[in-house]
């Protein structure tokens, strides 16, 4: 969830990977550069360096800003990612960075990507057609003795993750949530499907920098029926699993395709330009902030995004009239992104819920509200009685971390720069309330 402070999911490392074939058509190995990055002001700022990684063993450190990659010119993440995908693997090529206000130029090899790998499950690396591109799927399947000509028919899970653009497919990194997510669920016995963004990893389609909320959510819904003809799949136990502003996908994606629960995590339960100032406010007393710079600093957060989201003003414009917009209305995402997740009303895609639904808060999240949690909750009982319910897990935070308080979690990922290990006992609960509505394995 964006903030001055959004950091983006945990191990979301720019990782291109594997080729295959899906629909007549071959999706392309692409390059590995192990590292993560986000806009700012000074250009392209790196938030994540995967340890071992090409971006690693050149010298590139967090806090870094990129300036070049062989010699293509970088001054936003979308240049950064058109980048690394027009470099060749195996072959030396330059980076120029700033560090501490100091250019420099290193030296890196990106490697082709590897496959994931687990005794317990075979993940298949297929693709779904959207707007005539291809999207590369991650989908993990029990391994299992069933003859291939009758395959056994297993519940499962489409994960809708949280926003901002990254690959969900990242095999060597040590904090991916989703895959651990996704391995663990799948040795408990259910199809789990993963979806990369537009123009991410091995997909084609528009820049993710560029692609708006509505298209995103268009292509889950797309993953969703293909998850439902799997031929390994069985179709009335289909459930779905939204991270962070997947909770806002995962409700519209229920009223528009028959699925048997809902699953949400860290995610939002009011309307965008109130959770961010609250946000904001939780995020400002953490960093240390005296009550009156809090309070200075919301009325100007709501005058800017007021300007952006509501009244759908330029951001240049914005921007020349209010200098101090510009890190009030930054985001990993576009502007009509924004706009369009503002236009939402949260509590009414909750009202018209009718399956069972599990809400999982992690007391550790400095990005979003257990309040917020509670109220999903309570939107979806008061219309079908105890058909909903939360779920805490002590110390997680947002990106499904083992941190500790929302302060310890602030300090690591936004101060210290610093991934937390992924937090087993979300694994526990998902598999837990999804066997208990359904056979597993």
């Amino acid at each position: 969830m964006p903030s001055k402070s959004f950091v983006a999911i945990a191990g979301a490392v720019l990782c291109l990977l594997i080729s295959i074939r899906a629909n007549g058509n071959e999706l392309p190995r692409r390059p590995v550069f192990g590292a993560s990055v986000l806009a700012d002001p000074a250009g392209v700022l790196v938030d994540y360096v995967a340890p071992g990684g090409p971006a690693d063993r050149a010298g590139l450190k967090m806090g870094d800003i990129i300036k070049s990659l062989a010699n293509h010119p970088v001054s936003l993440p979308a240049e950064f990612v058109a980048a690394v995908r027009a470099t060749p693997t195996e072959q030396p090529a330059t980076l120029e960075i700033v560090r501490a206000g100091t250019r420099q130029v290193l030296t890196v090899t990106l490697l082709p990507a590897p496959k994931e790998t687990d005794p317990d499950v075979n993940t298949l690396y297929s693709a779904i057609a959207v707007e005539g591109t291809l999207r590369r799927t991650l989908i993990t399947i029990p391994r299992t003795t069933t003859p291939a000509a009758s395959p056994q028919k297993f519940p499962a899970l489409l994960l809708v993750g949280g926003i901002g653009c990254y690959t969900v497919d990242n095999p060597k990194d040590p904090y991916d949530a989703y895959r651990y997510l996704a391995h663990d669920l799948t040795r408990a016995g259910v199809v789990v499907m993963r979806v990369e963004k537009s123009g991410m990893g091995d997909s084609q389609g528009t820049p993710c920098f560029n692609t708006d909320f509505n298209a995103e959510a268009a292509s889950y819904k797309i993953a969703l029926e293909a998850l439902r003809g799997d031929p390994r799949v069985d179709p009335q136990r289909i459930f779905l699993f939204g991270h962070s502003i997947g909770s806002v996908i995962i409700p519209r994606l229920a009223q528009e395709s028959s699925v048997a629960g809902l699953i949400f995590a860290e995610g939002v339960g009011r309307n965008w330009f109130e959770y961010e100032l609250w946000n904001l406010r939780r995020q400002e007393e953490l960093a240390g902030d005296s009550p009156t710079e809090v309070d200075a600093t919301l009325r100007s957060k709501e005058v800017c995004m007021h300007r952006l989201l509501i009244e759908r003003q330029n951001e240049s414009d914005i921007e020349r009239d209010m200098p101090e917009c510009k890190p009030r209305n930054t985001y990993p995402v576009t502007d009509a992104y924004m706009q369009e997740v503002a236009a939402i009303n949260i509590a009414e895609l909750w009202t018209h819920v009718g399956v069972p639904v599990l809400g999982i808060y992690g007391t550790g999240d400095f990005v979003t509200s257990e309040d917020d949690h509670r109220r999903i909750v309570a939107i979806v009982n008061a219309n079908h009685p105890g058909s909903a319910t939360l779920h805490t897990i002590d110390g997680m935070d947002h990106h499904l971390g083992a941190a500790g308080s929302p302060q310890a979690a602030y300090d690591l990922r936004v101060k210290d720069h610093k991934e937390t290990p992924y937090e087993q006992r979300l694994s526990a609960e998902v598999a837990t309330w999804l066997c208990s509505h359904t056979h597993c394995g």
